[in-house]
Parts: C-alpha cells; sequence; structure tokens
C-alpha cells in the first residue's frame, strides 16, 4: 500500500490544534513515517496525523496517570498493547536508556509517549520536541516490536532538542534525521553491523540516492534509502572529524533541507566534497 507525505504543514496544522499557545513558534522536528525492517509497507492518511484535541488529550492523560516508566509517560489512547502495558513499557525505556548511550545525550526531563489509533491502519510516528509529546500511530496487528523501533528514533529526535535546543526545529535533515536513525541503532539495524552496510548495499544495487535529496520527492521506498545513507554520513562525520565539530555543524541550521548546513565553514570543505569523501570511506 502507498502512503501520503506528511509535509511541515500539516505538523504546524496538528501542533496548533494541541497547544494553541504555541502558535507563533518555528514548526516541530518530526520523525519519520515508518521503520520497516521485515513488515510489509504501512499506509499513512493524511487525515490521521492531527493530534488529539486539549480535552480528550487531557481526559486521557488522567485515565493513564499510572502508566509510566523511569522517564516515559505512557498513554494508550485505545485499546492498543493494553494487555502488553507492561512489557511494552519496559521496552520503551530500555530503548531509550540505550539511544542516551550511544548519543552521548541525557533526556532533560520526562516526555509522554502517546500511542494513538489510526483508523487506516497506518504506521508513523511524530515528535513534537519543544513540549516533550511524542506520537505513535498504529492498528491492532502491528507488533509492538514495532513501536518499539521507531520509537527509538523519535526518542533521538528529543535528545537533539534536549541537546540543541530551538536550532533543532531548524536543523539539516541530513543531520537531523540522520543522527535520529543512527543514534536509533540496533533498533533499525535488522541484524546489520552497521549503517554504512546499507549505503554500500545500495550503492552496489543501483539504489543510492544523492544526500542531498529531499525524501518529500522520492516516495517510501527513496525516503528509507535516505534515512539509511544519512545515518551512514553522520557515522563518517562523527567518525572522521568528531562530536564537537557536528555539534557545531548542527547548530548552523539549514531550514530542514538537506545539506543546507554550514558545512565548509566547519570543515573547510563544501557538502559535495564531503559527499565524495564519504563515498569513498563507503568503499573501505
Amino acid at each position: 500500500m502507498r502512503w501520503g507525505t506528511v509535509g511541515p504543514v500539516l505538523l504546524i496544522v496538528g501542533l496548533l490544534f494541541l497547544f494553541l499557545s504555541k502558535a507563533g513558534e518555528p514548526q516541530t522536528q518530526y520523525a519519520p513515517l515508518g521503520a520497516y525492517f521485515d513488515y510489509a509497507e504501512a499506509s499513512v492518511p493524511v487525515n490521521a496525523v492531527t493530534p488529539l484535541p486539549p480535552a480528550e488529550f487531557q481526559a486521557i492523560q488522567r485515565a493513564n496517570a499510572d502508566r509510566s516508566t523511569a522517564q516515559i509517560d505512557l498513554v494508550l489512547e485505545a485499546e492498543l498493547y493494553r494487555d502488553d502495558l507492561g512489557p511494552l513499557g519496559a521496552e520503551l525505556q530500555a530503548a531509550l536508556d540505550y539511544v542516551q548511550e550511544r548519543t552521548g545525550i541525557r533526556l532533560a526531563d520526562r516526555i509522554k509517549l502517546i500511542i494513538s489509533q489510526d483508523a487506516g491502519c497506518g504506521f508513523h510516528g511524530l515528535t513534537y520536541s519543544d513540549v516533550r509529546v511524542i506520537y505513535i500511530y498504529s492498528c491492532a496487528g502491528v507488533p509492538r516490536q514495532r513501536v518499539v523501533n521507531i520509537a527509538a528514533h523519535e526518542f533521538v529526535h528529543q535528545l537533539e532538542q534536549d541537546r540543541y535546543g530551538p536550532p533543532h526545529l531548524s536543523a539539516d535533515l541530513v543531520l537531523s534525521e540522520g543522527f535520529a536513525t543512527w543514534g536509533a541503532g540496533k533498533y533499525w539495524l535488522g541484524g546489520n553491523p552497521d549503517f554504512a552496510t546499507f549505503a554500500r548495499q545500495y550503492r552496489d544495487t543501483g539504489a543510492a540516492l544523492p544526500l542531498g535529496t529531499h525524501y518529500a520527492s522520492v516516495g517510501a521506498g527513496g525516503m528509507n534509502v535516505l534515512y539509511y545513507e544519512w545515518a551512514a554520513f553522520v557515522d563518517y562525520l562523527l567518525a572522521t572529524y568528531g562530536r564537537e565539530r557536528f555539534d557545531a555543524l548542527y547548530l548552523t541550521g539549514g531550514g530542514q533541507q538537506p545539506g543546507a548546513a554550514q558545512y565548509a565553514t566547519i570543515y573547510s570543505r563544501p557538502f559535495s566534497q564531503l559527499e565524495a569523501e564519504w563515498q569513498g570511506w563507503l568503499g573501505q
């Protein structure tokens, strides 16, 4: 099944419904639409991505007040995973512990993770990082491990907000999505040793895309290729130039456009040259 691309405009609309007091703030960075691994691709209807109205949201908060972990307030909107609540909460906290260790970033405060019913049985997540709310849209029949997989990526988006602050909301997608995918590590690697393995496979099969491609133009399959390539590129930057320079680059922004951060300023070489060097690194 095919799904519609969720654009930044829809995210702004959704945020207005949930947090009216934040109407004038920049749009919040959001997580990818799927981490599919061996599961079938999901359908993500555009009309399923608007967060709950405030009154309903508050009612769910009260009803689910006891469903929490060390750092996560877990909210179940419907009957989804209710029988698996204990194991799911433990698995989500374990994923959060893992990504904090992998990224070297500690969560600044608790987060709220809402598992919401998707009438179209799509599966995707949205992270409202400036208000510390993560939505995962799912339906009956989607394995809870899949929820944990995508939550791992979205947790990293919250960690990005906590480390970089407001500049995260306009970060270069190569960096924000690449770091979130890289940070999810084993939850997205599907048994492969690293993200470079994916990038080499894409290159060798002709599926690779230029790093500066925007995912909105390439469909579901291309989007997943880009996220894994971006993760491999982030791995290259960290391994080659270190965390301090990566952090400095992240803070230069980029208007959520791939490759638009100030690479030349930080690394003394343009994005295109770094991409070429990364390609050589993949060949090692």
